[in-house]
């Protein structure tokens, strides 16, 4: 059987709504019910009643649950102290990070890291918050680095792992210049006549929700044309210095290309977006461990 399943059911017993542990687990509604289905067939027994709402487990699901969740934690635990076990040096860490923070914040941090410990060996994962989530939560790497929006939940379970902030970041409208008037190629809001081109986050990245719900906002009445779209920071920037249209991008990004010209403002601070970057980690009992833990919340006092 695989342990996703076991994961899914959990879950659903947990929120008691299809929809929601389908958004929580990164599936459809429809693969969702698929999967559980698959365990009650494999149970041999119906574990959910469906037809109640809100939804509720048969008595067997009842007992299948208590179990699955004690099944769970032991071999969660059984995991980090294999893992333990098979780290090649006490100075080793592996870490998951969006991709945009590998290239801007996670360098500094691990230099302040080793500032405080010793030299250390890093193996780094830069990927979509999707792919990082998934290889922390299975427990392929110690930590996970990633952007928080207030108003957006992240697929993670708070009440399994802990994280602390290490530091904030910006959303800022940017386009290239005119090259006659430094003003912004294209410029929020636009107008109906002529929508503002915009090169774009995919709807299922965070950056892509967190704009999607900005420009929902009646406070934020634009008119723009959606042109082109990747998941990635650098990608967008690309195509905004060639001239593509505008996008929102980490102000940490583009520090430099804002200062020397290459980039500008396609709208001021009302249309920004702040963020939280989070580290967060297994429950380890090691010096390494809380050496990171205290760099990475010094880091955050000193951006506060």
């Amino acid at each position: 059987m695989d342990l996703k399943l076991l994961e899914d059911f959990v879950c659903l017993a947990q929120l008691q709504n299809f929809t929601a542990a389908a958004r929580e687990r990164l599936v459809t509604q429809s693969a969702f019910s698929r999967r559980i289905k698959a365990l009650e067939e494999w149970v041999g027994t119906d574990l959910v009643n469906r037809d109640c709402t809100p939804l509720a487990l048969t008595p067997q699901g009842k007992l299948f649950y208590r179990e699955a969740e004690v099944i769970l934690r032991k071999l969660y635990n059984c995991r980090e102290e294999v893992r333990a076990l098979g780290k090649t040096s006490e100075r080793e860490i592996a870490v998951a990070a969006q991709n945009s923070i590998a290239q801007t914040l996670f360098l500094d941090w691990v230099k302040r890291v080793e500032r405080n410990f010793g030299s250390i060996y890093v193996r780094l994962v830069s990927e979509k918050l999707i792919d990082c989530v998934e290889l922390f939560t299975q427990g392929h790497v110690d930590y996970l680095f990633c952007y928080a929006h207030k108003n957006i939940g992240l697929p993670l379970d708070d009440s399994r792992f802990e994280y602390t902030l290490v530091g904030r970041e910006k959303l800022i409208p940017v386009s290239v210049p005119n090259g006659q008037t430094q003003e912004p190629l294209f410029a929020l809001p636009g107008n109906p006549a002529e929508p503002v081109p915009f090169v774009a986050y995919t709807h299922e990245a965070l950056f892509g929700k967190s704009i999607d719900q900005l420009l929902q906002d009646k406070d934020h009445r634009c008119y723009v044309q959606r042109r082109y779209e990747n998941p990635f920071s650098h990608t967008l920037k690309s195509m905004v210095l060639e001239k593509l249209g505008f996008a929102w991008l980490p102000y940490s990004s583009i520090l430099t290309d804002l200062r020397d010209g290459r980039l500008c403002r396609a709208g001021d601070e009302h249309w920004d977006l702040d963020f939280d970057i989070r580290l967060y980690h297994h429950s380890r009992d090691s010096e390494l461990n809380r050496i990171v833990l205290q760099t990475s919340r010094e880091m955050d006092q000193r951006n506060a």
